[in-house]
């Protein structure tokens, strides 16, 4: 069997989930994924230079929280945000825009996956096709991505059985995921306690929502 009919029959593969993942959802759903997927990414690609103001606005605002500006010593405080760096820069504002649109994505899905938030509609055929537009979206978005990941595999690797491939991927993005994290943490490790508390209250806000409205039902 040669390279190109593996490709096929895996991209068959990949089309056939999405064509099924639709019609389990719905037209209604699968089309507004359609609709916020392909808009968010173009504002973001066209317009992304305003979320990235915002939070490094947002960034120098914990600055000023964390150097006690709001509580005395506004001279020291302006000190401390004048020399604090962006948080999102030239080098890391692509992944930080592609993670705000993957945000959007799954917060979409999981929210149209709900039909009291939106109707599934009987259209099964046209939901399919919607599907399948979501699949070939989803491929051409996040190709080019994974496929920076791909190319860290060292080149033994490849040439081992395709389970072994896929253990070092797993593994990759993993440490890809530790990084992120490690890198989050020592950003807001430093924060007052009151803004932890803030942060706690909605979490437990955000938690505790679902689990009401679970038990109305």
């Amino acid at each position: 069997m040669t390279t190109e009919t593996q490709i096929l029959i895996a991209f068959v593969l990949y089309l056939f989930f999405f064509g099924w993942l639709g019609y389990r959802r719905g037209v209604w759903p699968e089309l507004t994924l359609l609709i916020v997927t392909v808009v968010s990414w173009v504002l973001l690609q066209e317009s992304g230079s305003i979320v990235v103001r915002m939070t490094n606005f947002v960034g120098k605002f914990v600055v000023l929280v964390r150097s006690g500006g709001l509580t005395g010593g506004a001279e020291d405080a302006l000190q401390a945000v004048s020399e604090a760096p962006n948080v999102i820069t030239d080098e890391n504002q692509n992944g930080f825009l592609f993670l705000v649109w993957a945000v959007i994505v799954l917060l979409t899905f999981i929210a149209t996956s709900d039909p009291k938030i939106v109707r599934r509609g009987k259209h099964k055929f046209s939901a399919v096709l919607l599907g399948l537009a979501n699949g070939l979206v989803f491929a051409a978005l996040l190709l080019p991505v994974l496929g920076q990941v791909l190319t860290a595999i060292p080149a033994e690797q490849e040439e081992k059985p395709p389970l072994n491939a896929l253990f070092v991927l797993v593994g990759e993005l993993w440490r890809v995921l530790v990084t992120t994290a490690q890198n989050f943490w020592q950003w807001v490790q430093p924060l007052p306690p009151p803004v932890w508390l803030i942060m706690i209250t909605l979490l437990l806000v955000l938690i505790a929502w679902p689990v009401r409205r679970s038990a109305k039902r």
